[in-house]
């Protein structure tokens, strides 16, 4: 019996190889019928416009293919199923389908959650600013946002498990609780600020707190990574590491300058909005000089897709 050849990785790639740019489309649209579905089941429970709280722009899909090599994704997995043992599957077909559900899960999962932490946008974090009949009616409404928001985070859960990484499943989790932990801290220091009439600026003493108040997207960000750039070693994480966290900074700055626009019938907030548009603005072109300096076509238009998807 005449022993089967062990053909090389690189050929192996090459005679199954998988069109990315195809692949990511089917990926995208399955992943909208699947929160489409999903806000429809949610919306059953009572008829609350709950489409509105979700990013349709599909952040977090952007976010995990902002650098990508899926060939080589599909293959290592395929590996790492059977074992190591390279030879094992040279037979198999490199069928990307398990690899495929296994992302979009990954990719619904965050979206999910992104949807519950709209819902949960600590719109009480700022009711020290108010008081008496004011208080009692935003505390109110907020009521059932946050019950939209835990049913959100439930059902998220069920589509991280299900992507079988409980390491990654684990991050996404304290990232959740930071990002909470952070915006609730950056609301209770813009109202000292409007109460003291401070310096804006006092807002870019902790960096770590403006990025751990997107956590989330930055931890997805950094499992791209982790995903698809395994071979780039440290230059390119630095490099890529200023890119993703400009891209948080100026969500952050988005939300923040959001937040002091829900501020009605309170002190000037005008002072501490301007500062935040004008750290907004700079970020804005300082991404874009970063984007039109990238040698990569196909970088540059995941980065283009990612920053559109920012919904600003």
């Amino acid at each position: 019996m005449q022993e089967a050849k062990v053909r090389p990785k690189e050929s192996w790639i090459k005679g199954k190889r998988i069109n990315s740019a195809k692949k990511k489309a089917a990926i995208k649209k399955q992943v909208e019928k699947i929160i489409r579905r999903e806000i429809k089941y949610i919306s059953s429970f009572f008829p609350y416009n709950v489409e509105k709280f979700h990013n349709s722009s599909l952040l977090y899909f952007h976010s995990i293919f902002l650098m990508e090599d899926y060939q080589e994704y599909c293959l290592d997995e395929r590996i790492k199923v059977s074992g190591g043992d390279y030879p094992g599957i040279r037979d198999m077909d490199p069928d990307p389908g398990d690899m495929d559900r296994k992302v979009m899960n990954l990719i619904v999962g965050l979206e999910l959650l992104s949807a519950g932490t709209a819902f949960h946008d600590f719109k009480v974090s700022g009711t020290s600013l108010y008081s008496g009949e004011s208080l009692k009616k935003i505390e109110k409404e907020y009521i059932l946002d946050l019950l939209f928001g835990d049913i959100f985070y439930s059902r998220a859960v069920i589509y991280l498990l299900r992507y079988g990484d409980h390491g990654v499943f684990d991050r996404i989790l304290t990232s959740l609780k930071e990002l909470h932990e952070s915006k609730l801290r950056l609301h209770r220091k813009i109202g000292d600020l409007i109460k003291a009439d401070s310096d804006p600026s006092d807002l870019d003493s902790d960096k770590d707190l403006l990025i751990n108040a997107n956590r989330l997207l930055d931890a997805s960000l950094d499992i791209s990574f982790n995903m698809f750039c395994k071979n780039k070693g440290t230059p390119g994480k630095k490099k890529y590491s200023c890119i993703t966290m400009k891209i948080v900074l100026l969500k952050t700055y988005d939300e923040l300058l959001r937040y002091l626009k829900s501020l009605k019938g309170m002190p000037s907030t005008e002072k501490i909005s301007s500062y935040l548009a004008s750290k907004k603005n700079f970020t804005v072109k300082r991404l874009s000089d970063i984007i039109s300096e990238l040698d990569s076509g196909k970088s540059n238009s995941s980065l283009k897709a990612l920053v559109d998807s920012l919904d600003i």
